[in-house]
This record gives C-alpha cells, sequence and structure tokens, in this order.
C-alpha cells in the first residue's frame, strides 16, 4: 500500500488585488487535488478578502480542507507600485522562520495557526508573484538548502511575457545610466516603459509599433522600473518554472509558443481561476446597495441592460475628460450602468460627477462585488481594460466586453477578444499620448478628440444592443464551454496543476 506524502507549497502573491485573487483560488483548487498544505502570505490589507475568496471555492463537503490553507498576512504601504515594505515584512518574518520562530497565522476558516519551524525541513515548493522579486531571490537562495522548487507565477495573459519580459535588458540599462549619467532606475524605465515607435516583433501576436502595447501612456513610477519591471527576467531565468493564470485554451499560439520559450522547464497553465461561486461576499462593503440597483434595472431597464465600468483596482484612464465623455454618452442614451471606482488613480471630472448626481440610472461605487454583478440577468455588457481576471470572470458570466486597455497585458488582450474571439469591441479613439500614433496592422490613425471617442462610443453601443452584438454572445458562449472544462476531470489546467505537484 502506498501512503501519499503531504506536500507543503508557500505561496507569495504581490500587493495587487489583481495578482493576489486568482492566487487565492489556486490555494483552494491545490489542496483539493493532493494532499497538500499551503503557507500563503498576503497583504494585511487583504486578509479578509482573501480568505473570503478561498471559501467561496468550496462545497460544502470539502471545507474541511480550509485548514490545509494557513495565511499568514503582512504589511504594505498604500500605493500598488511601492512593495517594499510589503517584502520587506516577508524577509523578516521568512528569516525569523529559519531561525526557529512560527509563522503566525490563521487557517483559511478563520482559526489562529502557526506554522512551526520543523516545517521548513519538509518543504516542497514555492510559487513566487512575478514582481516580488526580493521574495523570490530570497527562496531561490535557499532552494538547494531546503531542497525545495521555486516557480514564478505569472498573473496575466500570456501573451504579454514577450513585449515585457522576453529579454534581459539589466546590462543595457547599466550601459545607458552610466552613459548619460543618470540612475539606474531613470535608464531602466527608459527601457522599459517609454515608447520610440519602434516595430515590436512577436511570436504570439501580430506586428505592433511599441507604443501599441501602451496606449494610454500611463504612469510608473522610474522606480517601478528599476526595482521590479526590468528585473522580472531574470527571475524567469533562474525559476523553476512559471505558473500562469491563463488557460492553455484561450490562446493556443501563445501557449505553444510560452512553452517553448521555457522549454525544458514547465509552463503550467492554471487558469481561468475564477471560483465557483459567485456570490456576495461579507467583506464586499456596499454590495447590498449595488445588487439592490441592480435588481431595479432589471425592472426598469429590463434584462441585459447594464454596462459594468470597471478598470481593475490599478488602472485608470489618464485622460479623465475622455471618461467624462463616454459616461455623457451613456446619459444621455439613458443607459443604466455601474461605475466601480476602487483604483487609487479613479478620477471624473466635475460637470460630469454633477450629471451623476442627477442622473437616475447609474451607481458609482468605490467597491464593486464584480463577480456577483456580473451574474445577475440584468447585466449587459463590461467596459473594462481588459485585465485577464475581469476577461475571464466575463467570459464565465457569458457576459461580452467593449474594451479601453490602458496597459501591462490589456493591449494584447484587446487583440485577442476582439479579432481573433471576436467577442468584444476595443475603443480606438480613447488612446492617448503616444497612443494615438497610427496602428500599424490597419493604418488606421486615430483622431482622439472628444467629438471621435463619443462618435466611436455611440457606434459601439448600437452594435452592442443589437445583432451584431447577440452574434458576439453566441461566440462567447461557445468559449466560456471550452474554457470551464479547463478544471474539469481531465481538462488541461486539472492536468498541469496534477502535473506540478506530482514533480514536487
Amino acid at each position: 500500500m502506498t501512503v501519499q506524502t503531504c506536500k507543503r507549497v508557500v505561496l507569495v502573491p504581490m500587493i495587487m488585488w489583481g495578482h493576489t485573487r486568482p492566487m487565492c483560488t489556486l490555494a483552494a483548487r491545490l489542496v483539493k487535488l493532493r494532499s497538500v498544505n499551503i503557507t500563503m502570505f498576503v497583504s494585511g490589507a487583504f486578509f479578509e478578502r482573501a480568505k473570503a475568496e478561498i471559501t467561496q471555492d468550496f462545497e460544502a463537503d470539502e471545507l474541511h480542507l480550509l485548514t490545509n490553507i494557513t495565511l499568514v498576512p503582512l504589511k504594505q504601504s498604500n500605493s500598488p507600485f511601492d512593495s517594499a515594505s510589503y517584502e520587506a515584512d516577508f524577509l523578516d518574518t521568512w528569516a525569523k522562520f529559519m531561525e526557529g520562530q512560527p509563522l503566525n497565522g490563521y487557517t483559511a476558516d478563520g482559526k489562529a495557526h502557526n506554522v512551526e519551524p520543523s516545517e521548513k525541513d519538509r518543504l516542497s515548493g514555492a510559487i513566487v508573484d512575478m514582481f516580488a522579486i526580493r521574495a523570490f531571490r530570497e527562496l531561490h537562495g535557499l532552494k538547494d538548502r531546503l531542497g525545495i522548487k521555486v516557480f514564478s507565477w505569472y498573473p496575466s495573459a500570456a501573451s504579454s511575457l514577450f513585449y515585457w519580459f522576453g529579454e534581459d535588458r539589466i546590462p543595457h540599462a547599466v550601459e545607458l545610466a552610466a552613459r548619460k549619467g543618470v540612475s539606474f532606475d531613470v535608464a531602466a524605465h527608459e527601457l522599459v516603459v517609454q515608447t520610440s515607435g519602434r516595430l515590436v516583433e512577436s511570436p504570439c501576436l501580430p506586428t505592433m509599433y511599441d507604443y501599441e502595447y501602451r496606449p494610454q501612456a500611463a504612469y510608473f513610477p522610474p522606480k517601478f522600473s528599476g526595482n521590479v519591471l526590468i528585473q522580472v527576467h531574470r527571475n524567469f531565468r533562474d525559476a523553476d518554472g512559471m505558473i500562469t493564470i491563463d488557460a492553455a485554451d484561450y490562446h493556443p499560439r501563445t501557449t505553444a509558443a510560452i512553452r517553448q520559450w521555457f522549454a525544458p522547464r514547465p509552463a503550467y497553465y492554471a487558469g481561468p481561476l475564477v471560483p465557483r461561486a459567485l456570490r456576495v461576499l461579507p467583506e464586499d462593503k456596499g454590495a447590498e446597495d449595488v445588487m439592490r440597483f441592480m435588481d431595479a434595472r432589471l425592472q426598469s431597464h429590463g434584462a441585459k441592460s447594464v454596462i459594468l465600468i470597471s478598470f481593475g483596482s490599478m488602472f485608470w484612464p489618464p485622460n479623465t475628460e475622455k471618461v467624462g465623455a463616454v459616461l455623457d454618452v451613456l446619459m444621455d442614451k439613458n443607459v443604466p450602468f455601474i461605475l466601480s471606482r476602487c483604483s487609487p488613480l479613479s478620477a471624473i471630472p466635475d460637470e460630469t460627477a454633477s450629471k451623476l448626481e442627477k442622473y437616475g440610472a447609474a451607481l458609482v461605487s468605490p467597491w464593486v462585488p464584480q463577480q456577483a454583478v456580473l451574474s445577475h440577468p440584468a447585466m449587459g455588457w463590461c467596459l473594462s481594460h481588459a485585465g485577464h481576471n475581469t476577461v475571464f470572470e466575463c467570459i464565465y458570466a457569458n457576459v461580452p466586453m467593449i474594451l479601453w486597455p490602458i496597459d501591462a497585458d490589456q493591449p494584447p488582450n484587446a487583440i485577442q477578444l476582439t479579432e481573433d474571439l471576436g467577442i468584444a469591441y476595443e475603443l480606438i479613439e480613447v488612446r492617448n499620448g503616444a497612443g494615438l500614433g497610427p496602428i500599424y496592422r490597419t493604418g488606421r490613425k486615430p483622431d482622439g478628440s472628444i467629438k471621435a471617442v463619443q462618435a466611436e462610443f455611440r457606434d459601439v453601443l448600437g452594435r452592442a444592443f443589437g445583432q451584431d452584438g447577440e452574434e458576439k454572445r453566441v461566440r462567447l458562449d461557445a468559449l466560456r464551454t471550452k474554457l470551464q472544462a479547463a478544471w474539469a476531470e481531465g481538462g488541461a489546467a486539472r492536468r498541469d496543476m496534477k502535473t506540478f505537484l506530482d514533480s514536487l
């Protein structure tokens, strides 16, 4: 008789909720696949929400497995671009653990629980966020001593990897800093974030100008470029493999390219990581008001009438006049909508804010229970930045999208969703700064004026609520069926995660 050994895995997400949320679901899935104990570090600001997020992936007869997940809260700053205090607290906490002190945490069902120092000698592996540079290096430096494998966590659409992290730019930054007499951070920022109009070839995307990857000219601090973005490639280089939130069947061409790039090391596809239960969580403050709004709009405007506007917890369009222009069109056409303002960068013009106060078919909220809202029968479309978590949540809820990509993995996602899959519209006139340059594959050059923004959006709304939108919804439903199979028995994600655990 073979006795199955319990694996012990450490998870280290980054301070952005979009990086933490899918890792919560991954933790839940892992303990249900094999005999596994998870120790997951998490920002103290997200502790209760992370616990609730994990819980909603369990059925009643699985709740006993919540004790196999221990959450260890860490401190963090208020900026999503400043992870210094979070990683410093991780390094301090981990050093004490290595010296013989327990990790003080709580099981996912809320009970106080210490991870005893003896557990470090039975660790099997670690999954570390690509942005948690110092945490990765600490654990990677101990891998031989502890006998563990250390994997990088890629919480984005995999098609974006080659542009952002496909080459080692650190030597170029060192040379550039010396030649120009600037700091390493400034040089890294110029190489990683600033665009010049050069053409970019990719094994999984059409040829594009570099500014097409950053159509909103969003702001990143130079320190973030030097301390984080330019460092990611070397973490990928040194990792034992990668685990991504992406789904293998979402963009097969990308899946093949990523696996070839990482070979002979594995690139595992864990997505979609959408919880089973799409319900309102107790931690969702103001959620009752949001759901009452949805119920009321179902009565006043009917099914599939509401537009959810969400740019995630980290992003917001830098040109707020264009945000106002889009909201004005919705109000002029009497379209009901919810505007989520959970990003610290969120802003709207004063004039638009005044109109919103008088408009009876809109709700503005600092936090929206997005998964529950998307599954409501009044939900029609989601106007989104095309962040990968939102994309998969929309697909699972069969809600088609209107896209306003800002940065990161969002522009590649927009191409996949609009051109390859035909389940979304992309707004082009909302582009900003250098992003208003010509689009290489079409030759189109956006006008970018407020008049052009409103004209394009009116046209998109007309098509979205007409026959073309219904055809997109049919295609979306077919994609949903395909991707939902990823975690079914024999599915791609389930198979990959079993292989991952068995390799430890």
